[in-house]
C-alpha cells in the first residue's frame, strides 16, 4: 500500500479575509427552514460553521 501526502494549500487566499463582513444570506437550518442570518442574530455576533458532510 502506498500513501502520499497531499500538497499544502494556502487557505489564506480562499474566501473572505478575517474580520470581513459576512454576506447577506438565507441558509437552511436542520429542519430545512430558511433562516436569514442577519435577522436571526439581531445585531449580535455569530459564529458560522460549514460542515462538509456527516454520516449518521
Amino acid at each position: 500500500m502506498e500513501v502520499s501526502a497531499s500538497p499544502r494549500l494556502d487557505f489564506s487566499a480562499i474566501g473572505p479575509a478575517l474580520g470581513a463582513h459576512f454576506p447577506d444570506v438565507r441558509l437552511p437550518n436542520q429542519q430545512g427552514t430558511l433562516v436569514d442570518l442577519h435577522a436571526a442574530r439581531a445585531g449580535r455576533r455569530a459564529l458560522v460553521v460549514f460542515h462538509r458532510s456527516a454520516r449518521w
